[in-house]
């Protein structure tokens, strides 16, 4: 008798299925993004209303969670949410009960909703429905993607789209405490790191484009809940990260002008042209810093660089610790990047010492920075 009782069930959903298949007629579902793009894919006509996979409310940023039936399913994005329940006429809306306009159903395991609803959820307008060519057309698709993170208590929450970042406490509303200046696109993360004087220096990267060879770096840093400096940089097929701290100092930089905050206070204590220290107009980064040197390496040729800080002179690291072999690599080598693979490893004394990731053989490569130094 049990077993009566589980394949029934069963039974009912395979039939709700075929009597879907057979009730509805192809239809094409095409749009346009507020933001640029478009595209056009494959919807259900049923009972005079247009069907679309539930998976376009995902492209346009929401993230879906389903109920342990799996018969309800939650799209949450940035100030956004949907709820739908399969064989349900209504629906919510930013917490709001709705009509859908039509009845959500399962077929070929997935989620079907009227087209009309999803654009009107995402801040689109529908434009037109050719019944010839069966075309239901929309435009001004609005994205909702967001990417959050918790530190100490607080929620961060960047909207992708307007690149501006909140912060909330879990009895609070979302504040925005920055700008970023631009749009994030893709593998968005967070770093932070609570600095000796009560900051928070906070790292956001964006890691996007096929295949992912844009990196972009937010830097801000935070006291008593507001951002007090800021800064963005973006490289090209270069990877690796900018030092944000050394000794009780805090850096900021955008490629071409580094400065040196004071930690506690937030104050600018010096600001560098990169540019001109390095010697080309390039975006440079930031691979190590103390008193009195500066490791830079430009975006383009990726050739590390020593400054004195204290003459403003200049070492080519590659001339001075490789052999000839590796030299003509550096200088010709591009893959996966231009430039050569010097890695600082710390400072020893007056010695800086090095690896080099082109051969990977383990060995220490030492620099003494009283070659520079008077």
């Amino acid at each position: 008798m049990r077993k009566i009782w589980l394949v029934l069930p069963l039974l009912a959903f395979s039939l709700i299925f075929a009597s879907v298949s057979s009730a509805a007629s192809n239809a094409y579902f095409s749009y346009t993004m507020e933001n640029g793009g478009d595209a056009t894919g494959p919807a259900l006509l049923k009972d005079g209303t247009v069907y679309a996979r539930a998976t376009f409310l995902e492209s346009a940023g929401l993230q879906v969670t389903w109920n342990k039936s799996h018969r309800q399913a939650t799209y949450t994005g940035w100030e956004k949410s949907v709820v739908i329940t399969v064989g349900s006429k209504t629906g919510k809306l930013d917490g709001k009960t709705v009509y859908l306009g039509g009845t959500p159903f399962v077929y070929k395991d997935e989620l079907y909703l009227p087209v009309r609803f999803m654009v009107q959820a995402l801040g689109g307008e529908s434009v037109s429905w050719n019944a010839k060519s069966a075309v239901y057309t929309a435009k001004g698709i609005q994205t909702f993607a967001s990417t959050n993170a918790s530190y100490a208590g607080v929620n961060y929450t960047v909207d992708k789209q307007t690149g501006k970042l909140y912060a909330s406490t879990p009895a609070g509303q979302p504040r925005l405490i920055a700008n970023l200046g631009s749009e994030l696109y893709d593998m968005v993360t967070f770093d932070f790191q609570k600095t000796a004087g009560g900051l928070i220096y906070l790292t956001i990267s964006d890691i996007y484009g096929e295949p992912h060879i844009n990196n972009k770096w937010y830097t801000l840093i935070i006291k008593d809940g507001m951002v007090i400096r800021q800064a963005s940089v973006g490289y090209w097929i270069r990877f690796g990260d900018n030092v944000n701290m050394y000794g009780n100092k805090l850096i900021l930089t955008d490629g071409k002008t580094l400065r040196v905050i004071e930690d506690g206070t937030g104050k600018v204590a010096e600001t560098m042209d990169l540019t001109k220290l390095g010697g080309a107009d390039d975006k440079y980064l930031i691979e190590g810093i103390d008193e009195d040197f500066l490791l830079i390496r430009p975006n383009q040729k990726g050739l590390l660089t020593l400054i004195d800080r204290k003459t403003g002179s200049k070492t080519l690291l590659y001339k001075a610790l490789l052999d000839a072999d590796q030299q003509l690599y550096a200088e010709t080598n591009d893959i996966p990047f231009y430039g050569d693979q010097l890695e600082f490893v710390e400072r020893k004394g007056n010695l800086l010492l090095f690896k080099n990731q082109a051969v990977r053989d383990g060995r220490i490569y030492e620099y003494d920075l009283s070659k520079t130094q008077p």
